[in-house]
């Protein structure tokens, strides 16, 4: 004998952070880490709690409290109070398979042995045995929910599980418009729904302002005689420029308040006053657009004049730029002028130094001519001297010659 529904245990797992409160818990609760209540809380040596699980991931990070940044330690690392890990307990939550169906609530603490073996909603193994389907408890029955049967009308095998969805779409069946109420097969419902005369419609110019409404198969007389049909054209038109306005005005409003400087807060005697008036004038909106604008355009006046004096500076700079050039230009060709003539100079006393080295050499060559006719008698020794001297001259003048 299969087990009965109530005693079938689900094997769903519950994600403690995924769960919806009945009521936003207490900040005092939540954890700095994830921002979610805490769960297995744990409490520092600084006196921060966190959730066991993300205190340990952030010290396997850098092991420096989270919160004030303090050197810690897994060692460091205790269990929270027993008051905490209560208060977080008993927090009501609702049930994970709520979405499904289930309406129930309960403290934290119980909501997985709800899933487990209350919840109607919660998934457990099919009652047949061999069979590995899962099925909501609610469904649990003697047969099998995932076994293939002929649907009786069309013959398909589907699983019994989606029986009555098959009927809902069945293209055997018929179902009843819910505009005409005539019957049509389940595949041709869909195409007389979307044309059916009997459906109440809106005018076409509803988005415009008309409110009237008919049914299908009256609304084109409405249409021949109604005056925001006849107006669409235009009234498009004009969406469609109002909506091209708003965007250019909203960009304008952006630049504007990049330029606008932000407005000083009220000083307290002028927000009392400002509160005691109690009959204020009915253009009040229009006389501060007034000041506003006004304090526009002083302001862009103010931008326009700082612009066109930082133009000017510029264009300052540019000139006395411009002018330096000049000057450098004209203080490199003075000095290579300097330099050509200096080079000249020395080029002249290069020159007239050779002149004076020839002549000399040319004296002293007559000179020892001119001495060794005369001492014809001289011991060759002393000739030989003389001569050897003469030419260690010679050749040192040749060499002064060269350089």
């Amino acid at each position: 004998m299969a087990p009965s529904r109530s005693s079938r245990t689900s094997l769903q797992s519950v994600d403690l952070r995924a769960l919806d409160y009945l009521a936003s818990p207490s900040a005092n609760l939540l954890c700095p880490i994830c921002h979610s209540p805490l769960i297995t809380p744990v409490q520092t040596r600084c006196l921060h709690t966190f959730c066991s699980a993300c205190i340990s991931l952030s010290l396997e990070r850098s092991l420096t409290c989270p919160v004030d940044r303090k050197d810690l330690s897994h060692d460091d690392v205790t269990p929270a109070p027993i008051m905490i890990t209560n208060l977080v307990n008993d927090l009501v939550v609702l049930c994970p398979n709520r979405e499904r169906g289930c309406g129930a609530s309960c403290a934290r603490w119980l909501v997985e042995s709800h899933v487990r073996e209350d919840c109607g909603y919660a998934l457990v193994k099919c009652a047949k045995d061999g069979c590995d389907g899962m099925v909501e408890r609610k469904d649990v029955e003697e047969e099998c929910v995932h076994e293939e049967v002929g649907c009786q009308f069309c013959e398909l095998s589907v699983r019994r599980l989606d029986l009555d969805s098959h009927h809902r779409e069945c293209p055997k069946l018929s179902s009843e418009c819910p505009h005409c109420a005539e019957s049509f097969l389940n595949p041709d419902l869909s195409i007389h729904i979307a044309d059916c005369p009997a459906e109440i419609i809106d005018c076409p110019a509803s988005h415009f302002g008309c409110p009237y409404t008919s049914p299908r198969s009256d609304i084109d007389a409405h249409t021949s005689n109604c005056h925001f049909v006849a107006l669409t054209p235009i009234l498009q038109l004009h969406t469609e420029r109002i909506t091209t306005l708003e965007l250019e005005n909203r960009t304008i409003r952006q630049k504007l308040e990049l330029l606008t400087p932000p407005r000083p807060l009220p000083t307290p005697s002028s927000s009392t006053t400002i509160s005691s008036s109690s009959n204020p004038p009915a253009n009040d909106g229009s006389s501060t657009n007034r000041d506003m604008t006004s304090e526009m355009q002083d302001y862009t006046y103010h931008l326009y004049s700082e612009y066109e004096q930082l133009r000017a500076d510029v264009e300052r700079l540019n000139a006395q730029i411009r002018e330096l050039d000049v000057k450098q230009d004209m203080a490199r060709i003075n000095e290579g002028l300097r330099y050509n003539d200096e080079m000249t100079g020395m080029r002249a006393a290069m020159n007239g130094l050779r002149m004076q080295l020839h002549w000399l050499v040319a004296s002293r060559r007559e000179t020892g001519a001119g001495s060794g006719g005369a001492g014809g008698g001289a011991s060759r020794s002393v000739a030989g001297g003389s001569a050897g001297d003469g030419r260690r001259m010679s050749d040192s003048v040749r060499q002064v010659m060269k350089l």
